[in-house]
Order: structure tokens, then sequence, then C-alpha cells
């Protein structure tokens, strides 16, 4: 449905001459990609507000996707299941915030934990989206940057204001991105061997 809307919008352009057709085919699919985002960014919105936590949704969806854009690992085949992941893992994460009692050591190791994790695998490419070494070398850098400040964060956040929300928040989209980095790892080593 997404594509035919793109495709309907490439082509009133093309009609009207605001592009060429040779340049259909790129403007379509950014178009397409545009649209998925913005599919996806509202319905977290809407699902922040309907769980009455909309700050919230907002700084674990901004976070997440940095790390998640940086990091790289496992993605979906096709949009509808990266937007139907997002719907599971966005109420997911806020349930945890909201029901998750907060100990400073326990969330601590965890976050040090995936940090590790995340330091030494990033980035990763995926079958769909394969990095070239130029890529690595630009992704790494920044990856290691977002996760050093990202821990800063978790760090001021937990001892300096004590806001057990936004740690568990910045926790949590780090534990997400690495959950895709190692599922992204894993799915490159077996498609490897096959």
């Amino acid at each position: 449905m997404i594509n035919l809307l793109s495709d309907k919008l490439i082509h009133y352009a093309i009609r009207n001459g605001y592009m060429e057709d040779e340049q259909a085919d790129e403007y379509s699919y950014a178009l397409n990609m545009l649209i998925n985002i913005l599919i996806t960014d509202i319905t977290m919105l809407i699902i922040g507000f309907l769980m009455n936590m909309v700050w919230e949704c907002i700084v674990f969806w901004l976070a997440y996707k940095a790390l998640r854009k940086y990091c790289g690992g496992f993605h979906f085949g096709t949009s509808l299941k990266c937007y139907l992941s997002s719907c599971i893992m966005c109420p997911a994460v806020l349930i945890v915030i909201k029901y998750v009692p907060y100990s400073q050591l326990i969330w601590g190791a965890v976050t040090l934990t995936t940090a590790i994790i995340l330091f030494i695998f990033s980035p990763v490419g995926a079958e769909n989206k394969p990095l070239d070494e130029k890529e690595k070398q630009v992704f790494g850098r920044v990856a290691k940057i977002l996760i050093v400040a990202a821990m800063i964060c978790w760090l001021v956040s937990s001892a300096v204001l004590h806001n057990d929300a936004l740690a568990k928040i910045i926790s949590l989209s780090a534990v997400n991105a690495a959950v895709f980095v190692v599922g992204g790892k894993i799915h490159l080593t077996v498609s490897k061997h096959e």
C-alpha cells in the first residue's frame, strides 16, 4: 500500500514536470522510506500517548534509533515486519519502564554488559544492508561515541539526577540495540555457513 502511494505521488510529479522519468526509481525508494519512517514514528507517539508515557516514549525512540542506526544489526526483510516489531518493542519497553523496579546495581550491570557487547560488535551489517569498509569505519566510530555518550547519560541520570525512569530508558535503548546487533551477527554467521 505504501509502495502504491509512493508510486502514485512520483507519477504525479513526473506528469507535472517536477522530476524526470529517469529519477523515478530513486525518488520512489526515498519517498517509500520517508513514509515508512513517518508512519512508524507517529505510531510510536500514539503508543506513548495511549500509555500516558509520551516523554518516555520519545526519549526511548530517539536514543534507540540513534544507537540502532550506527550499531547496525539484523534487519527484517520487509517494512511491515520492521513496523510490527517496533509496535511490539515500544509498548514492551514502556511497560518495563513503568512496572519493573529499579536497582542501580542490577540495571548498572545490565547497562555495562550491553555497552561492552555493543562496543565489541558494532557496527554489524545485514544481508539486505551490507556495510562497505568506509561505512564500517565511520559507523564504528560514531557507534562507539554514541555508546559512551549513552553510558554517561545513564550514569548521570542514575547516580546524579536519581531519575530512575530516564536511567531505565537509556539502558533499554542500549539493550534493544544490542539484541539486534547480536541477532545480526548470528544471522550473518549462519548465512555464511549455509
